[in-house]
């Protein structure tokens, strides 16, 4: 997944299933590990992703794993609707106004918040979480409209913005964009990379890096009756196999992102559910762009007609992905681009391609990874394709954290990695195709995107932004700065005494507020 020094998060609007698994239907193969218990109050349900977060502090994390460890641990102005992508409700908002304008917001706060070590969370609060995302966050750019912050009494905040932006209350519902406790934030010096400053349902008991994270119920929340659980424990199990076998053994009660490969096997396992919903992962192969060679558009255009997409799709995702032939928006989002760049493979375009950008006798390449199995299979198969067309492509597997490191400092010439977890079409293109996209990993620059991109934001007409983010996309595809490779399902397996889970299209897990289970 991914990710600046990542690399998402971070989704969309109605949808078509990608994979085999109707959400509507019970996967129960039988089994039931709870006995005659039903689910209640209390109890630890301990949890598995794909990788260990690198950092807790909010503001700045681009990395999926940290993204999904940290957002229980604090509260946002606004929150996805479970069930309903693409909608948002409010969280620490109780009630708001819009202005006849649509550039001011007047934010009610609910009553007797408070955060973890026990202070009140105010207005200012919020004012403070606001002016430290816009001044050192990485999504930063969400807030370059803010005019202005008021805050006339301790549960109201009047934000001022210079126009109008149509994803303003998407931004405030990502998990990531939290209010923080200005206290704790100074007490540690502005760093929040092991500490929690919250209130969200679950408060930080202890990280141990690599290992496990413990979270424990926070009894002064917000909402009355919850969390149900008494903790959450995030586990590190970075091979899929293992986790596999730790929940058909009961070690753990969810994979919050099982593998295609092993849909079939975790469906016969007793006491075990797999659930599948449209997701918003997608995957690409991403280009240098000021790479000596990739800087070539005609270099990165072979690669894009020489990349069989079905072909990478039916061998590692076993066919359960949405194939990417336009856009990086995916065909389940209104915004989605429904003209096809690259239909199908084309070997001679590619070959010509690359005769024109003088490497017709051949051309070396290096693609970097990280340890992602389903991404490390995908370049290998790359690697193959790109033979057939005389380019030889070394690939070079690393350890998350080296990976994302050196995928944020521009470190890399080729790369396959993914982006999750975006609900509006500019999560998934501004920060990441804007000259100065926070995001923007690849190097990519074209002013006429930049243009569009802006025009987008600012938008409030839903038909006219589609129109907009479509032009958008077929520019961006035809200039290649990454090959759009396929969508993926959102697939979660759990166990049977979990109840009250909801698997999500963004992979959030902040319905763990709501979830019980049998002890």
């Amino acid at each position: 997944m991914r990710f600046k020094s990542f690399i998402l998060v971070m989704i969309a609007l109605l949808f078509v299933v990608a994979g085999c698994t109707d959400p509507t239907e019970s996967t129960d193969s039988g089994g039931d590990d709870s006995g005659d218990q039903e689910a209640g109050d209390g109890g630890t349900l301990t949890i598995s992703d794909l990788s260990e977060a690198q950092s807790l502090d909010p503001h700045m994390v681009t990395d999926a794993a940290s993204m999904r460890y940290i957002e229980n641990m604090y509260s946002t102005m606004f929150r996805y609707v479970a069930g309903e992508y693409g909608e948002v409700e409010g969280e620490l908002v109780e009630d708001y106004e819009l202005s006849e304008d649509e550039t001011t917001y007047t934010f009610t706060l609910h009553e007797g918040v408070t955060f973890h070590n026990g202070d009140a969370l105010t207005s200012e609060d919020v004012k403070y979480s606001f002016e430290r995302m816009m001044e050192d966050g990485v999504r930063k750019d969400q807030f370059s409209a803010v005019e202005s912050i008021e805050t006339p009494s301790e549960t109201e905040v009047v934000v001022n913005l210079e126009q109008p932006i149509a994803p303003f209350l998407t931004f405030l519902a990502y998990p990531m964009n939290a209010i923080v406790n200005q206290t704790v934030v100074e007490e540690n010096g502005g760093e929040l990379d092991s500490v929690d400053a919250g209130s969200g349902p679950f408060e930080l008991n202890e990280w141990t890096k690599d290992q496990e994270m413990v979270l424990d119920k926070f009894d002064d929340y917000f909402k009355e009756g919850k969390p149900h659980l008494d903790q959450v424990v995030w586990r590190a199990i970075p091979d899929e196999t293992a986790r596999t076998t730790a929940i058909r053994n009961g070690e753990i009660d969810i994979i919050l992102q099982a593998q295609p490969k092993n849909v079939e096997r975790l469906e016969q396992a007793e006491g075990v559910n797999v659930e599948e919903v449209l997701g918003t992962y997608w995957e690409y192969v991403g280009f240098n762009v000021e790479d000596d060679v990739m800087e070539n558009k005609q270099v990165r255009q072979a690669i894009a007609w020489a990349v069989d997409r079905d072909a990478i799709n039916e061998t590692v995702k076993f066919g359960q992905a949405v194939p990417l032939r336009g856009g990086n928006i995916p065909e389940n989002h209104w915004a989605h681009m429904e003209e096809e760049v690259y239909p199908e493979r084309d070997l001679d375009k590619a070959r010509e391609l690359l005769e024109e950008a003088g490497y017709g006798d051949g051309l070396e390449l290096s693609m970097k990874v990280s340890n992602n199995q389903s991404q490390i299979d995908a370049a290998q198969m790359i690697k193959q394709q790109l033979k057939e067309v005389g380019i030889e492509l070394e690939v070079v597997s690393q350890e998350n954290s080296v990976f994302f490191e050196q995928l944020g400092s521009g470190d890399f010439q080729s790369t396959v990695v993914g982006w999750v977890g975006f609900v509006d079409p500019d999560e998934y293109l501004y920060n990441i195709f804007h000259t100065e996209g926070m995001y923007n990993q690849q190097n990519y620059s074209n002013p006429e995107v930049d243009q569009l991109l802006e025009q987008g934001r600012k938008e409030m007409d839903q038909e006219k932004r589609k129109e907009i983010y479509a032009e958008a996309q077929k520019i961006i595809a035809e200039d290649a700065p990454m090959v759009f490779l396929y969508a993926n399902p959102q697939i979660s397996a759990i166990r049977d005494r979990v109840e009250g889970f909801n698997v999500d299209p963004t992979v959030t897990t902040i319905s763990l507020e709501n979830t019980k289970v049998a002890q």
